[in-house]
């Protein structure tokens, strides 16, 4: 059992960085990749290097325009790829995991250029349309991390593209209806088919909405973005587009540390660009946390920025907390908040003392 910190120095060192603070937020921004590469190597790409490759759940449809215009390219890998176990269905990619797919069939999708895709890998056109074509053929990319899209002008295949995106700690991108904007070239998208079933995204997100061109999608099993068509296009995994990957302003970090040491670490990370702080999470973002937590922490659970101190719970971010949902007497030293990979309880305290992984917030100056 380590020292415990004198409840008062503590409040008054929350409360004086705590003025200086915003809402936080979790942004997600769109990153591309330099080369083409298929869909595999996209996503790979897109994981090592930001999260994952961008769905439509992640990254905003209507801010892809100005990367598309940026890069002058047409078609890009997303997170969208065929069920292997269910050949009429699309799936978004799982991002929980980092590995295949998850949610719901994508086959049937507006967003396919055409009406039966037939290949196992999509690529998203210049018309913004999604189009299957083969896994093995190189196309540039787009990766995701968090709600970041980038387009890489990498020629990859569609494996090629996600182990791209993943090696700049992304994934390929999966697309929303609000992000289209995004996409002004063509490139792989992390849309591909499952062993020739089912179409799906990367990543464990349901799905909601769709943008198969007409006729798509086809006999290929993975999915790429047109920005022309603003719609979806089975291919070949194995084709090279670049990747559009998604990142967020989180960090996951791999050292077990006590609360207050978690702390410093992250506020000891600011320089004249970026504040960080320990992450001060809103109840919606508990989902999207335990997702990103899944397969990065070594821990079960993670230190957040919740803190009981003065008879009171305290976030970090000095935003307002609902005490209800809190113990109003903790048990002894279990006045520090955790988020479980597993638990769904938004709220759990545990020992300040003890050492766990944790997550940190960065947000501009």
């Amino acid at each position: 059992m380590g020292n415990k910190s004198s409840p008062e120095l503590t409040l008054s060192f929350l409360l004086i960085t705590a003025l200086c603070l915003e809402a936080v937020h979790i942004r997600s921004r769109p990153y591309k990749s330099i080369d083409k590469m298929n869909w595999t190597e996209a996503r790979l790409y897109c994981q090592s290097h930001y999260v994952d490759l961008a769905t439509w759940n992640t990254v905003k449809k209507g801010a892809l325009a100005e990367y598309f215009t940026e890069h002058g390219v047409s078609q890009v890998w997303i997170g969208l790829h065929r069920d292997p176990e269910k050949d009429s269905v699309w799936k978004w990619i799982n991002i929980k995991t980092g590995e295949g797919v998850s949610g719901d069939d994508l086959s049937h999708s507006s967003d396919w250029a055409d009406k039966h895709p037939k290949s196992h890998c999509a690529v998203i056109g210049d018309d913004q349309m999604w189009h299957s074509t083969h896994c093995s053929k190189k196309n540039y990319v787009y990766c995701s991390e968090g709600d970041r899209i980038t387009y890489h002008k990498v020629d990859l295949t569609w494996y090629g593209a996600s182990q791209y995106c993943q090696d700049m700690n992304g994934n390929l991108t999966t697309i929303t209806k609000t992000i289209t904007s995004y996409f002004e070239s063509s490139g792989w998208i992390g849309l591909y088919r499952q062993a020739g079933h089912t179409w799906s995204w990367i990543g464990n997100l349901s799905f909601n909405y769709s943008d198969w061109a007409p006729g798509e999608p086809v006999t290929e099993d993975c999915g790429l973005f047109d920005p022309v068509t603003e719609e979806w296009y089975s291919t070949a995994c194995s084709e090279e587009l670049q990747p559009l990957c998604f990142k967020d302003n989180l960090m996951v970090v791999n050292e077990n540390k006590t609360w207050e040491e978690a702390l410093s670490y992250c506020r000891n990370m600011t320089t004249s660009d970026f504040n960080y702080d320990i992450l001060s999470p809103h109840y919606s973002d508990y989902s999207y946390l335990r997702e990103r937590i899944y397969s990065r922490a070594t821990t079960d659970e993670v230190w957040i920025g919740l803190r009981f101190l003065g008879g009171k719970w305290w976030l970090v971010s000095g935003e307002e907390l609902n005490q209800e949902m809190l113990p109003e007497c903790p048990s002894q030293w279990n006045h520090c908040g955790t988020l479980s990979k597993h638990d769904t309880n938004n709220w759990i305290t545990g020992d300040c003392s003890e050492r766990r992984n944790f997550i940190c917030y960065r947000e501009s100056v």
